[in-house]
């Protein structure tokens, strides 16, 4: 069985306790996983806050050489790295490999071209020279979310490191293994220990110390609105950059290229499993191409794909643990009762109702799945449902 441990001051450090993490589509176990603590978060913090001095000191011209190499040794193990992430999570081998897992080397290489093009800005005055300049903050907690943990991580630890400040990532506990593969390629890459370190674990015991912590001075948060306005009421005086739930409108008038427009409607809503937090869950449609828009619309939900997601042709997998089973179910009976239209797709098989079934496909599938599901222009008391996806 492998083990994935921590990421201290460039050295894996051992958990106290182990967690499992599980292939979404199988049920099987990929890894056992270091379940971090508060002493954990210390050594980690501790670690990073002594390296920073000498990182921040490096002349943006050297960091950036270190931050591009990251890219590069990305970029060579991108089929690795996407292999990896569709096993623990669940998403489409035919995005991570092609578009998120490409897209993260992307990140280094932009901020390590951005890091050297910083500069502050003057305002003279008749009798002063009033000036800014811009320095790293120090300390940074780095917490990524479940449904695209690596490309979200990069998003994160690349400025960061690129702008001279040092980190700890956390990543959620039910998508782990691809942070563990970033902490090695940083270090191979070049960047000093301690610049960067991963710590595993869960929320209360992990992720609550690690915004608490005086020495954290920023911290980078993405996932559900509750906790993000959790920390903010409670990590103290830090610098803070939120990415919170949303309920993104798209918005097509009727001017719009209607090909172009329903290509990135159905991609809004159903890529990457339907799990993002800017998935175009409403859509808001000029009167006159309504009835266009939403036959259309139907027409391209129905050839969704839906199943195993090694396969290439497949656009929606499982989704990301059992526990959003519950969840899930009750959107649906909640849609079957309160509105007045509802459809649901598969990619072969007769047209379905509305339903949550285990996926289909080899006997080894054994994940959960959701249908392609959408609603046109029904209301109810208390919900509008609008060509969402349940989530």
């Amino acid at each position: 069985m492998t083990r994935i441990d921590h990421l201290i001051n460039g050295k894996t450090v051992a958990g106290i306790d182990y967690f499992a993490t599980v292939n979404p589509a199988t049920q099987g176990v990929l890894a056992e996983v270091a379940s971090g603590t508060e002493s954990d978060i210390n050594a980690a913090v501790q670690a990073a806050k002594d390296a920073f001095p000498k990182w921040a000191g490096l002349p943006a011209t050297e960091r950036a050489k270190k931050i591009r190499a990251l890219g590069d040794l990305i970029a060579k193990h991108v089929p690795e790295i996407a292999q990896t992430e569709t096993d623990d999570t669940g998403q489409v081998i035919a995005q991570t490999g092609k578009q998120l897992i490409p897209r993260a080397a992307d990140n280094f290489s932009y901020f390590a071209e951005m890091c050297t093009r910083v500069d502050g800005h003057t305002y003279p005055t008749p009798t002063h020279l009033n000036y800014t300049l811009f320095h790293p903050v120090g300390v940074c907690a780095l917490i990524s979310p479940w449904n695209v943990p690596f490309m979200t991580a990069t998003w994160k630890v690349a400025p960061a490191l690129a702008f001279g400040n040092t980190a700890v990532l956390k990543m959620s506990e039910l998508s782990p293994m691809t942070a563990a593969r970033l902490g090695e390629l940083a270090l191979e890459a070049g960047i000093p220990a301690g610049v960067l370190n991963v710590v595993h674990g869960f929320g209360k015991e992990a992720g609550e110390p690690l915004c608490a912590h005086p020495d954290v001075r920023a911290i980078s948060f993405t996932g559900s609105t509750a906790t993000g306005n959790r920390i903010v009421k409670t990590a103290g005086l830090k610098k803070f950059s939120m990415e919170l739930g949303g309920k993104s409108p798209f918005v097509v008038f009727d001017d719009a290229d209607l090909d172009r427009a329903l290509d990135a409607a159905i991609f809004m809503i159903f890529s990457n499993n339907g799990e993002r937090c800017t998935a175009g869950s409403r859509i808001l449609v000029q009167q006159s191409i309504y009835a266009d828009f939403a036959a259309k619309f139907a027409e391209r939900a129905k050839r969704i794909v839906v199943g195993d997601p090694q396969d290439e042709k497949t656009t929606i997998g499982p989704m990301i643990s059992k526990a959003i089973w519950p969840r899930c179910a009750a959107t649906s009976s909640s849609v079957r009762r309160r509105v007045r239209r509802c459809c649901a797709a598969a990619s072969t098989g007769p047209r379905m109702r509305p339903n949550f079934r285990p996926m289909c496909g080899p006997a080894t599938l054994s994940g959960r799945r959701c249908l392609p599901m959408w609603t046109t222009a029904c209301r109810s008391r208390r919900k509008r449902y609008s060509a969402r996806w349940p989530a």
